[in-house]
């Protein structure tokens, strides 16, 4: 594949969360793929030193370079009319929830004939969207401009969360992935897309989750990793902390993540009396979440589905948990259930609800040996599963198809 160019685009690139796609990016480059990034924003969090690599490699469009913009307008409405005005009149026409939404569009258009001038400076055989958000907009743009197929991987609140333009995005892609079985079956219901969607799981470097025995603190360890939204379910698992603190149990629980549900949690830690049961430690890098899991003895995410309607798909902090050995407790909700087997390799539990949770947690802790037992089989079914490289090479082939 060393003579297939492709590019990227991403909404904000390259981020705390956004490591799934580093290492999908890795495995195609890998393999000889050509992968040119492209991001509408640059990232305002802190990196870790591997992805300040990665955005020095990066080519973004915000802040516009005007000259660039208005020559790339100028370009494509005089060579190309009935594509560039024929995109512009079919996604202003779509149905929107409401028209600051078209006026949105709008925007997007205009970023998408923008992304269409830079890509064109170089070479191009696919242009692949990461969202089905403003990104996949632009991508769809770009690509009809350059006649350049596109594709799209589809992911969790971009599905469920006031999404614009979805069947449009998805009809006109040349396929349409996403990474949970869940997940296709909705988007299937949505638009009918006639074999093009598929179900392609995010991978992990596996090389990179090498599980060593190690002597665990004397207080059990509690690790839950996620942004501190409101489908990450954490304000349950402070709840379990308290049924099990008032049950006797000595441990710690550790959320490492940040977001803007913080001042909840915080508050909830107080009300609980749980200041020395429980550590919000915030966003650290992620080879000192690997770590974490290093000295933790079990790994914790009670998903929910948000008040908005937003919901992960399979968290990637469960594959990593996972792939460290870690025995993992979580709901049955979403694709959790398509790693997490209930009793197989790790336990399952209701959405929402605390009493099943902490009698979850507690059946861990009071259980070294079921610890190990699941712990190994989860790590078996990423293996099998979830490696990066083998999971790259299915969206690959697609994407040589198209």
């Amino acid at each position: 594949m060393k003579n297939f160019s492709l590019v990227y685009i991403i909404g904000t690139y390259p981020g705390m969360t956004t490591t799934f796609i580093d290492r999908e990016i890795r495995a195609l480059r890998s393999e000889g793929v050509q992968v040119h990034v492209v991001s509408i924003r640059r990232p305002h969090t802190s990196l870790s030193p591997a992805q300040e690599k990665l955005q020095g490699i990066t080519r973004y469009l915000l802040p516009l370079s005007w000259l660039k913009f208005f020559i790339g307008h100028f370009r494509f409405a005089l060579l190309k009319p009935a594509r560039y005005f024929g995109t512009l009149f079919e996604m202003f026409a779509s149905p929107h929830p409401r028209f600051f939404e078209r006026l949105k569009t709008v925007l997007h258009f205009a970023e998408g004939v923008y992304a269409a001038e830079v890509i064109r400076e170089g070479t191009c055989d696919h242009i692949h969207a990461h969202f089905v958000d403003r990104a996949s907009s632009v991508a769809m743009v770009a690509g009809r401009l350059l006649n350049v197929p596109y594709s799209v991987t589809a992911h969790a609140n971009d599905i469920y969360v006031n999404p614009v333009l979805l069947p449009l995005k998805l009809s006109r892609a040349s396929f349409v992935a996403t990474c949970t079985g869940y997940n296709r079956r909705h988007l299937a219901e949505v638009v009918h897309l006639n074999g093009k969607l598929h179900c392609f799981y995010h991978g992990l470097e596996l090389e990179a989750y090498q599980p060593t025995r190690h002597i665990l603190p004397e207080k059990s360890t509690i690790a839950a990793v996620g942004q501190l939204k409101e489908k990450k379910g954490f304000h349950y698992l402070l709840q379990a902390c308290r049924i099990l603190k008032n049950r006797g149990y000595d441990f710690h629980c550790k959320i490492i993540g940040e977001g803007k549900y913080r001042p909840v949690l915080e508050e909830q830690v107080q009300e609980l009396s749980l200041e020395s049961h429980v550590t919000l430690r915030g966003a650290i890098p992620h080879e000192m979440v690997i770590n974490e899991f290093q000295c933790s003895t079990i790994f914790v995410l009670p998903c929910i589905t948000g008040s908005d309607g937003d919901r992960d798909g399979i968290p990637n902090a469960i594959l990593e948990a996972m792939a460290m050995q870690l025995p993992v407790v979580s709901t049955q909700h979403s694709g959790i259930p398509e790693v997490v087997k209930d009793e197989v390799n790790g336990l399952l539990v209701p959405p929402a609800d605390p009493q099943a949770l902490a009698d979850a947690i507690a059946r861990l802790l009071d259980d070294p040996a079921l610890r190990m037992k699941m712990g190994e089989r989860g790590r078996q079914i990423v293996c099998e599963q979830f490696d990066a490289k083998r999971n790259a090479g299915r969206l690959l082939e697609e994407m040589v198809k198209a």
